[in-house]
């Protein structure tokens, strides 16, 4: 069970000037690799160039990385790290722009390796240093192992690997503030569906449950004053992106419950954002838990202080109507989806098929 986390993560503001050494200490040219907008937008890409330009690091930008990115854009990220001899790659922007960076890090080193190669892991030689900078407060892919793309089949996919590890991370408030509404609050559900489901995890243990705790404390009341219209500070903005790397830290050890698994079906079908996908179903996992597993669910509560009505209140009032209603036909069609899956099989206790059927028929 992996209770280690290999990178070396800074937070706080103006981060990135006080640690440029960081980037000198790893060569002289690098890829850096983000969206059309976010990268720009937070101030991140500029800050970023200028640190660049102080330590003479010579770069080029890839900026082709959209949401839910395909294992394509991926490899192309990391020929074109190839082509530029970049010694290092830095991806900036949420969750999509740095898993991308981790599949593109390994691609850059091992040329010609494919989409085949990628999910059965076939590369021979470790993948170029790689950073991470943060622009969202949600996914804690920073701290993880785990890269997830979508496949040539337009299912979402991810890859596990120690391979995979960011050198260093960078978060700061500055580009967390930056985002719009509608993306800061689906980051959010998405910080809080990490930290719930880990918790309630066959994986956990008591690293994983500090770290899953310690999150929600940190996250619950600026979830509040999302849900009450309250504008956040920055300090607000800071302690947002720290519950998201609690949430990175906790899965690192866990992984996600059903929970994620069903919300991959609902980005790729429905087009919701990861993070509303995933917290559709944070209640589901809840109301799971506490039927079937009463007594470690009351504890939960009881630590954290928080009824389990406040805090699906909560959760439900942060989530738009997405008007979604699934006929019996298509349950039944999606359901070989979840027949023996890991995501399934994680959740604490021994939820099975028919446990998921009752879920998706709530949307009917």
């Amino acid at each position: 069970m992996k209770n280690y986390m290999p990178t070396r993560v800074f937070t706080g503001t103006d981060i990135l000037r006080q640690h440029k050494d960081v980037f000198s200490s790893l060569g002289r040219r690098c890829l850096i690799i983000t969206s059309a907008h976010s990268g720009k937008t937070s101030g991140a890409l500029d800050d970023l160039e200028t640190v660049f330009k102080d330590l003479s690091v010579e770069y080029e930008v890839f900026d082709r990385i959209k949401e839910n990115p395909s294992v394509v854009s991926c490899l192309d990220a990391g020929n074109c790290a190839c082509a530029f001899q970049a010694d290092f790659i830095v991806g900036v922007g949420g969750g999509s722009v740095l898993d991308a960076a981790k599949t593109a890090a390994i691609a850059a080193n091992n040329p010609g390796l494919d989409e085949d190669g990628v999910y059965k892991q076939n590369w021979k030689n470790k993948p170029l240093p790689l950073i991470l900078i943060g622009t969202t407060a949600g996914t804690g892919s920073e701290v993880t192992y785990v890269s997830v793309m979508t496949n040539k089949d337009g299912f979402k996919k991810s890859i596990h690997n120690d391979d995979l590890y960011a050198l260093y991370a960078f978060g700061d408030p500055r580009y967390v503030s930056t985002m719009p509404e509608k993306v800061r609050i689906s980051t959010a559900v998405d910080a809080l569906a990490h930290l719930v489901e880990s918790y309630f995890n066959n994986k956990a243990n008591d690293i994983s449950r500090a770290y899953a705790l310690h999150g929600i404390r940190l996250l619950y009341p600026k979830l509040r004053k999302m849900k009450d219209g309250q504008e956040l500070s920055l300090e607000d903005m800071e302690t947002l992106y720290n519950a998201s790397i609690l949430g990175g830290l906790a899965i690192n050890i866990t992984g996600t419950v059903f929970c994620h698994t069903l919300g991959y079906y609902f980005t790729e079908h429905y087009h919701l954002p990861h993070g509303f996908a995933c917290a559709l179903f944070t209640n589901d996992l809840l109301d799971y838990e506490e039927t079937h597993h009463k007594e470690y669910s009351d504890a939960f509560y009881q630590i954290l202080q928080i009824g389990k009505k406040e805090l699906q209140e909560t959760v439900s009032s942060l989530l738009p109507d997405f008007g979604i209603r699934m006929s019996e036909e298509e349950i039944a069609s999606i359901l070989p989806r979840y027949q023996n899956n890991n995501s399934v099989k994680n959740t604490y206790g021994e939820m099975n098929i028919e446990d998921i059927k009752n879920v998706l028929r709530k949307l009917a």
